[in-house]
């Protein structure tokens, strides 16, 4: 009978440990007791091992099992995939870096607030400390570190990219923030509209005739093309890194004015279709208010580019209307309209 229960009590320890955190199982009743079964919980911690590129790092990851999340030790790992982790023992933080790499990031204890593309991010579970090393969930290296990351029973497998992944873009500068504590490219809207391009001294910027530049020498109302990451924020708007940046070869662009904001009227006398834009004016010499006039040349596009009808236009809809600099000096001035853009 002995025998039996403990066959019974080791079927159940293995079952246990088959999963993150405790089980309870029941011990066998002594010789000449009661023979009710008395519950036992058994503690099962798993190691889960990390291979960077194929071969295995130093030490273990383990389950959240609160998060429900893989954690993973953040400076073997990081510095297998190329990273260097520099700690700041004042605000128990890692600021990570990558030579020739445009990735940076810095990862706090205990918060879950990560930066991707300067931007704050969680990943649902914050890293923590274990005996002086800092734990971070796996889907940070896939992410933060743009790496290839698969779990595949208690083992986890983490690859770096070949080639980052990355798509481009067409738009019109509407704004340009240049200062210490950001640098970035606001292109294809205003407010929460557009998409905002990140930059810094890894990004290539060119002119029209293919010469380095620098963001400072990028103006409003020009059309650009950018290559940027495909990882971007859940922000409005959007936020990416921009690794490349070139100015269109079309002069007459710079050259335009251009306004953002609601169609306040509508007016078709005369046979020839005028609007008026009410928000802000988008180079230094555009007015926040200007009455547009609409003519067979006027292209007019939705923000993806696609061409729309001028009888899609109503009030209040918000556009971004580029024009000539040719404008009459009433207020406020009017003008002929080279390109509505319909937000």
């Amino acid at each position: 009978m002995n025998k039996q229960w403990k066959k019974q009590a080791a079927t159940l320890m293995v079952a246990a440990m088959a999963v993150s955190g405790g089980a309870a199982a029941y011990a066998a009743p002594q010789a000449g007791g009661s023979q009710e079964q008395k519950p036992v919980v058994i503690s099962a911690v798993i190691d889960y091992g990390v291979l960077v590129n194929g071969k295995e790092v130093a030490g273990a990851g383990y389950m959240n099992a609160d998060a429900k999340q893989v954690m993973i030790p953040l400076r073997s790992v990081s510095e297998a995939l190329g990273f260097e982790l520099e700690w700041n023992q004042q605000d128990r933080s890692a600021e990570m870096t990558k030579p020739g790499s445009p990735i940076w990031t810095l990862v706090q204890t205990g918060k879950d607030q990560y930066t991707v593309n300067k931007m704050y991010k969680s990943l649902g579970a914050a890293p923590v400390n274990v005996k002086g090393t800092l734990y971070v969930p796996a889907n940070f290296f896939s992410e933060v570190l743009q790496a290839n990351v698969s779990v595949d029973g208690t083992k986890v497998s983490i690859s770096s990219e070949e080639e980052i992944k990355k798509e481009t873009v067409s738009g019109t500068i509407s704004e340009i923030m240049n200062n210490e504590d950001r640098k970035a490219v606001h292109i294809n809207g205003t407010g929460t509209e557009g998409i905002v391009l990140n930059v810094d001294e890894s990004t290539i910027i060119r002119d029209a005739e293919g010469k380095k530049i620098e963001l400072k020498d990028l103006a409003k109302g020009m059309e650009i093309e950018a290559v940027h990451s495909m990882a971007m924020t859940m922000s409005l708007p959007p936020q990416t890194y921009a690794y490349e940046i070139s100015v269109k070869p079309d002069k007459e662009e710079t050259e335009q004015l251009a306004t953002a904001g609601a169609i306040t009227d509508i007016n078709a006398d005369g046979g020839n279709l005028r609007v008026t834009i009410k928000g802000k004016g988008l180079t230094e010499q555009s007015p926040s208010e200007v009455i547009l006039n609409l003519t067979p040349e006027t292209v007019i596009v939705n923000k993806e580019g696609k061409t729309m009808k001028s009888s899609e236009l109503t009030g209040e809809a918000e556009i971004i209307g580029y024009y000539s600099p040719v404008l009459t000096k009433s207020l406020p001035p009017i003008g002929n309209a080279i390109k509505i853009v319909l937000q």
